[in-house]
């Protein structure tokens, strides 16, 4: 049987692509599977109607019909959202940070896979490169981890300051320069970017940049503490538990910070006390913003 032509106003036109119509599915908030499943009832009903074509609003017609049926009137109303986001002139950008050993990068990961989103950069990655420029001598926090960072707090503190804060400050504050020209960098070109880190300090961002892009904002935690131990321990690689395990106090210790600095900021704490709660979580954060956004915008 021929393919469907999805043609836009230009008419300009490609096949009907299961693949892609489960992404744009799983955006709005479920799960793959179920997407797929979706996709494929919509590939059934195309190839049910006369002719081989349909315009991109017809297909978001069906599209919608499958989903009231199938799911119910709010997948519907997600994928609407969805959708308005390709309206906007600004990209879309996820910061998600949290303390080490919360599943930043895991959620990180699956989360840009949902969204469809290719960009997934991580803030260790901008002190390694901090690391590769400035010497030990010139810029001394970022030559260690962010629970570590205390080592490099060389002057004589006020009694009322904590080292392992201060150090964290000071090598946020360094980093804080390299995710600033990221985004700059996403702004220009439009380009959809899920960002994760420690640190991502709630409102360190600058206003401008906000105003620019759909910036979402979001502090992972794990309360319980064994839980939080016990994702150290499942860690592979040359990552030895041992490591973060000794210094746990100030693990948690940042966790506490960011978390106090996300209730100040009005930035949504999210608790992962397992992945697939954690996950819709940030997808309905993601969409309810999106949703927001793109009302204001569209008045």
């Amino acid at each position: 049987m021929p393919e469907t032509i999805v043609y836009n106003r230009e008419r300009h036109g490609l096949p009907y692509s299961k693949g892609l119509m489960a992404q744009s599915l799983s955006a709005s908030g479920l799960s793959p599977e179920r997407s797929y499943q979706l996709a494929q009832i919509v590939e059934r009903r195309l190839d049910e109607r006369t002719g081989f074509d349909i315009a991109v609003d017809q297909l978001h017609e069906l599209v919608e019909e499958v989903l009231l049926e199938q799911v119910g009137e709010n997948a519907v109303r997600r994928f609407h959202e969805w959708q308005r986001l390709d309206r906007l002139d600004r990209p879309l950008i996820v910061m998600l940070a949290g303390s080490t050993g919360v599943g930043k990068s895991t959620l990180a990961t699956m989360l840009a896979a949902r969204l469809g989103i290719t960009r997934v950069i991580a803030t260790d990655v901008i002190r390694q490169v901090l690391r590769a420029f400035f010497s030990r001598e010139f810029m001394p926090s970022v030559h260690y981890s962010a629970f570590e960072a205390g080592k490099a707090v060389d002057l004589v503190v006020a009694p009322d300051d904590d080292r392992d804060l201060v150090g964290f400050a000071r090598q946020a504050e360094s980093i804080a320069t390299g995710v600033e020209a990221i985004v700059e960098r996403a702004c220009l070109e439009r380009t959809p970017m899920v960002l994760e880190g420690i640190h991502l300090v709630p409102g360190a961002l600058r206003d401008e940049l906000h105003d620019r892009c759909v910036a979402i904002e979001a502090v992972l935690t794990v309360g319980d503490e064994e839980l939080h131990r016990s994702h150290f321990a499942m860690r592979g690689g040359h990552r030895p538990a041992e490591r973060y395990l000794d210094r746990f106090e100030q693990i948690r210790k940042l966790q506490d910070y960011l978390v106090g600095r996300a209730r100040e900021e009005g930035v949504a704490v999210i608790e992962n006390d397992s992945i697939d709660r954690a996950l819709p979580r940030l997808m309905d954060l993601v969409l309810d913003s999106v949703s927001r956004v793109s009302s204001s915008e569209t008045r």
